[in-house]
């Protein structure tokens, strides 16, 4: 899918990835929208998760996550 969210959360199966991961499975595709789940913990902001979360949503990778 092109993307890049292991490069902005360095734990993909913590809190902000799986909140991610789980939002994209239900249909959310709009990367600042999907920033917006950061918890603050997390070194990278905002932006930087965004720009991580560009990419090519299509079905068969979606099946796979």
């Amino acid at each position: 899918m092109n993307l890049r969210l292991d490069k902005a959360v360095s734990d993909i199966t913590g809190k902000t990835g799986t909140m991610i991961i789980e939002r994209i499975i239900a249909g959310e595709r709009d990367p600042m929208s999907l920033a917006e789940l950061r918890d603050p913990r997390v070194r990278a902001n905002k932006k930087e998760i965004a720009a991580a979360l560009e990419g090519n949503y299509r079905n068969e990778h979606l099946f796979a996550l």
